[in-house]
């Protein structure tokens, strides 16, 4: 997918191509995500499609999916880049990724509910997530969507604390994990990965 496919980021050339370049210096910082937002991207589009979304949410899901974990320049690289286990202290740390990645966005003037798509995206069904703890219906759809994407590509991407599944298993955690993933959402997955809309 071309990056102007959706033509979202706010101002002129020049600001799309900073977001974006600030993207792609966090993913070579930390190379275990490397191409994981463009993958997100691709994935939470296809759920989108399969659930009917609009236009104009889809354009906002892009530009939101391209951009989630840009407040990770905010966490120290002893963390963000430590091999093996966080320390609940450490973990309390990335969790404040979303939140950082909003307020980034907020000064470069994202639409708001591009920010919210990006604060929410942690967010659990049973309202056990972060930051807000918001639960059901109360998630933005579209950061329930993203939540799908972004889960399924970590679990199949090798990481330093975890071998990738394969696609099956993939798919049995995101069913499993009813408390956590909307399965509506986890549903029109499915159906996307395997080129179904029914």
């Amino acid at each position: 997918m071309k990056k102007d496919h959706y033509n979202v980021l706010p101002g002129d050339g020049t600001l799309k191509d900073a977001l974006y370049a600030l993207v792609a210096a966090i993913e070579v910082r930390d190379r275990d995500t490397l191409s994981h937002s463009k993958r997100v991207t691709r994935y939470a589009l296809d759920i989108a499609g399969v659930l009917g979304c609009s236009a104009d949410e889809r354009e906002i899901l892009y530009s939101a999916c391209y951009l989630h974990d840009i407040g990770k320049i905010g966490i120290s690289d002893s963390i963000l880049l430590k091999q093996g286990q966080l320390t609940t202290g450490e973990y309390e740390i990335i969790k404040l990724h979303p939140v950082i990645g909003e307020n980034i966005l907020k000064l470069l003037y994202l639409l708001p509910l591009q920010r919210s798509v990006i604060r929410h995206h942690h967010e659990r069904w049973d309202g056990n997530g972060y930051p807000d703890g918001l639960k059901h219906e109360d998630i933005p759809l579209l950061s329930r969507i993203l939540a799908v994407a972004d889960s399924y590509d970590a679990i199949t991407t090798d990481r330093p604390y975890q071998t990738s599944l394969h696609h099956d298993q993939a798919v049995a955690e995101l069913r499993s994990n009813d408390d956590q993933f909307d399965q509506n959402v986890v549903d029109a997955f499915i159906r996307s990965y395997n080129g179904t809309e029914n």
